[in-house]
Order: structure tokens, then C-alpha cells, then sequence
């Protein structure tokens, strides 16, 4: 069976670019089996490795050295954890943001017009929030940017949204300038 394109590139991932072998990174790779095919090895990625044209061609179907075998053994078991980290990791961070865009649909919610008529929303108002959220504009802050808007007599409900998001980008120009003076007054007394 053949190695799969995802296969491929996930052991090139893993392996940095780089040959196992020789560790040249200028030598066009390909992914090598650790145990060859012909020798019993498996399509699995804890027995492929990333290797140069030329350290693949020179090593035919010989049996690997223990110590080859060890080492992609290892890093197939530290990527397995990496990877079950940094999906807990996204599955907390999109059940946060999921959070957050709940938060200001019930803020939004909470204004009415023309005698309890909710007040339209473009159809990409949740990604627009998502974004706010994911570039760090705090909850409160994204809230405050709503009902600002929501104040607003002289906005057309249609372009309140707009309007909103618009409150919503100055703010987080604001905190991203604080963060560069303090970042610049950090680099001015060595912190």
C-alpha cells in the first residue's frame, strides 16, 4: 500500500524538513521507510522517515540500525502527544470563543426598535465576533462597542452592526497601542 499525501506530509512535518540521515536539508526528500516493505516494515508512520534522495537510494532494503529505529519511534510518540495536546488545546479555545460569541448575541439580543423589533444583523456577524474574540479585544470591551452603537439614534439599525464593529476596531487599535508603548518602554529600560 502506498503512502498516503497526508501521511507524507506529516512525517516531513515532523522530521523538520530535514534527513534523518544525513540531516541535509538542501537534497530533495522523500519519506523512507525505517524497516523497508521487503523486510516486513509498515506504511505506519512510526516506521517512515524523512529522507534525502540520495540517503534513501544508498540504503535499498537493509535492515536500520536500532538507534534510527529508536529515535523515529520516540518522535512518533512525541508527536502523537503534541498533537493530542494541541487539540485540547483548540477544542478550549473555540468552546472560549463560542463563549464570547454567545456573550454579545445576548448583549445584541437585549436592544430592540420600532416597538420590540430585534435590530438586523449581517450574516456575518459571528465570524466578524469570532475575530474580535480570537485578535484579543476583551468580552467587556466588545459589549461596550454594542451598546455604544445600540445608543446611537442618528445610525440606520441596518448599519448599527457596522457601527458597532467599527467602535469594536478602535478599541482594539487602543490596546494594541498601549501594548506597543509598553513594549517600547520596556525595550527602553532593558525589560
Amino acid at each position: 500500500m502506498a503512502v498516503s499525501k497526508r501521511t507524507r506530509f506529516e512525517v516531513l512535518r515532523r522530521d523538520n524538513h530535514t534527513c534523518r540521515y544525513c540531516r541535509s536539508t538542501e537534497n530533495p526528500l522523500t519519506v523512507d521507510h525505517v524497516t523497508p516493505i521487503a523486510l516486513g516494515g509498515s506504511d505506519a508512520p512510526d516506521n517512515l522517515v524523512t529522507a534525502c534522495r540520495d540517503c534513501n537510494a544508498g540504503k535499498s532494503s537493509t535492515s536500520p540500525d536500532a538507534t534510527l529505529v529508536a529515535d523515529v519511534a520516540e518522535d512518533a510518540v512525541r508527536w502523537a502527544n503534541a498533537m493530542k495536546r494541541a487539540t485540547a488545546i483548540r477544542g478550549r479555545k473555540r468552546a472560549a470563543g463560542t463563549r464570547y460569541v454567545n456573550a454579545v448575541d445576548a448583549t445584541w439580543e437585549n436592544w430592540t426598535h420600532n416597538g420590540g423589533e430585534s435590530i438586523p444583523r449581517p450574516g456575518d456577524w459571528e465570524p466578524s465576533t469570532r475575530k474580535f474574540y480570537e485578535l484579543g479585544l476583551p468580552l467587556a470591551e466588545m459589549q461596550d462597542a454594542v451598546q455604544i452603537a445600540m445608543g446611537r439614534k442618528d445610525v440606520a439599525a441596518q448599519y448599527t452592526w457596522r457601527y458597532a464593529c467599527g467602535i469594536a476596531w478602535n478599541m482594539l487599535s487602543e490596546i494594541q497601542q498601549a501594548a506597543g508603548d509598553i513594549v517600547r518602554a520596556g525595550a527602553a529600560d532593558g525589560t
